[in-house]
């Protein structure tokens, strides 16, 4: 049966607010807003509505907000799922583990504010932000399913976008220990200002490895797109590799500006945009190396 119009807008509403969630926590992180309520939580300065007369505040404030409408759409999601998609155990269940994860997520929201912003805590709470989004989109594409069959011939697809997929969250998670622990800048030129820095020295290290995993993510990128646009997917994998060269220039813009927040965002939101690539590609050609299997054993019976 077809999934509900219902289930299906809310499921794009939610991946969309989560996307606008991540986005504004790395305003707050780029303008060292962070505290901006203060040692509180989930109060800001002890209150619920406090005087929106400081930018560090209304820029945290407005991050928590987000958060609390994140909440409330994955809630509604789920309830809809729950009591009009019981046909479909998948979407019920990645909903449920969504509702799981996105409390488990405002915890370590909590927790990063009390700790007053470690940098492992705070690269914890967004490493588990994007991954909330990353089952959004899953959630996402199987709400709104499309043929797969055009990918039968290259039944290995799923396997590379999945693994694109991966190199890109942990590229993610790098980029946001680089950020949480100052080392930005620690290369202040880009490229590099040598092709191998003294790696002894921690921020170097963290930020050359970054620049490296970069270039390791254009090339596993660039099969699972090669193999999108080859079974007819062609703004897919097009725009898979366009994103990825994106993600080089503003890295390096990142740099050249140094760390302006609104180029920050927008890296992120690249990133984010291209994980979203190689989890639809995933999830799209999964199925059809299941349909190949299908039917050579249907052919051996």
């Amino acid at each position: 049966m077809q999934t509900s119009v219902l289930f299906r807008r809310l499921s794009i509403i939610t991946v969309l607010v989560a996307f606008g969630h991540l986005l504004f926590g790395n305003i707050v992180s780029g303008t060292d807003s962070g505290m901006g309520c203060g040692p509180h939580w989930p109060l800001c300065q002890e209150q619920l509505l406090p005087p929106l007369d400081d930018p560090a505040l209304v820029i945290e404030w407005t991050h928590r907000l987000f958060a609390v409408i994140l909440g409330l759409s994955i809630l509604a999601m789920t309830l809809v799922a729950w009591r009009r998609e019981r046909d479909k155990p998948t979407l019920v269940w990645l909903a449920t583990m969504a509702l799981a994860l996105v409390i488990i997520v405002a915890i370590f929201g909590g927790i990063t504010v009390l700790l007053e912003l470690p940098k492992a805590v705070s690269t914890a709470h967004f490493g588990l932000g994007v991954l909330l989004f990353a089952l959004l989109v899953i959630l996402v594409t199987k709400a709104h399913p499309r043929t797969s069959f055009a990918f039968s011939q290259n039944a290995g697809t799923h396997r590379w976008a999945l693994f694109s997929a991966i190199l890109i969250y942990l590229q993610a998670l790098l980029g946001a220990y680089v950020r949480h622990s100052q080392a930005g800048l620690a290369l202040p030129l880009w490229p590099f200002l040598t092709f191998f820095p003294n790696l002894a020295i921690s921020p170097i290290a963290h930020q050359w490895s970054h620049r490296l995993l970069a270039l390791i993510v254009l090339g596993a990128v660039a099969l699972p797109a090669a193999r999108a646009i080859q079974s007819g997917y062609r703004v897919l994998g097009i725009g898979s590799v366009a994103l990825v060269l994106a993600q080089i220039a503003l890295g390096a813009l990142t740099v050249w500006t140094l760390l302006n927040p609104i180029i920050a965002m927008l890296h992120l939101a690249g990133a984010l945009a291209l994980l979203g690539t190689q989890i639809v590609l995933t999830v799209w050609s999964w199925p059809a190396r299941v349909s190949v299997l299908a039917s050579q054993e249907a052919q051996a019976l």
